[in-house]
């Protein structure tokens, strides 16, 4: 198995995985609904999944469960990887890990009180404004910013003037990504706002996903 596939396999690690069955009836009720004229005021895109505190509660404990059962899984993944890799196609291996792995998710799930539509929606929350704020961790532009300020007060008038420009699109990157506009606009406030009460969870969460699935590529 290619990296590539390392790499997806991460990113749709809290993810349920849909039925064949329900994948078909989905694109078939979009081919339905992109054939038929929509009326005035009628919303063309369906409303995002709304998070409660409850059901993120319920998914914080879902992913500790499943960050346990890929572990199990590691190995097999991994040596699958190898099969495929060498040409061997061990496909009945293989068919028995994704269903082991299908069976996991289904009691974890259960276990949580969540259905796949639960975990579906929260997931793409969840990785939206995580990975986002992620990333201005990373890119340390609070830093960044605290350095410009400190600089332009240093500054006589006229140059603080110059470097005023510089300051105002830092404080902008850094709002993106405190506030998360983008985000918000699409999931709504209140959903990035639970999700947010756990970002310390959530990301602890999303960091030991990462490092789980990047032992697979070593």
């Amino acid at each position: 198995m290619r990296k590539v596939s390392w790499v997806l396999l991460g990113a749709l690690a809290f993810s349920a995985c849909k039925k064949d069955e329900r994948a078909s009836e989905s694109q078939a009720a979009e081919a339905g609904a992109a054939s038929r004229p929509t009326t005035p005021g009628e919303s063309e895109e369906p409303r995002p999944y709304a998070v409660t505190p409850q059901k993120l509660d319920a998914y914080v404990g879902y992913q500790r469960r499943m960050l346990e059962v890929y572990g199990s899984l590691m190995r097999g993944l991994q040596d699958m990887g190898s099969l495929m890799d060498a040409g061997t196609g061990e496909a009945r291996a293989g068919l028995k890990l994704i269903e082991r792995k299908a069976k996991a998710e289904a009691e974890a799930r259960q276990a949580a009180g969540l259905s796949e539509d639960d975990v579906n929606g929260i997931a793409e929350i969840v990785t939206a404004v995580i990975s986002q704020r992620q990333m201005g961790r990373t890119l340390q532009f609070e830093e960044e910013l605290k350095k410009l300020e400190a600089l332009q007060a240093r500054l006589p008038q006229e140059q603080r003037s110059q470097l005023a420009p510089q300051v105002d699109s830092m404080r902008r990157q850094v709002e993106t990504f405190q506030k998360l506009p983008q985000v918000r606009s699409q999931f709504g406030d209140a959903s990035v706002d639970a999700v947010l009460a756990r970002e310390e969870d959530l990301t602890r969460n999303y960091q030991d996903m990462l490092k789980a699935f990047a032992g697979l590529r070593r």
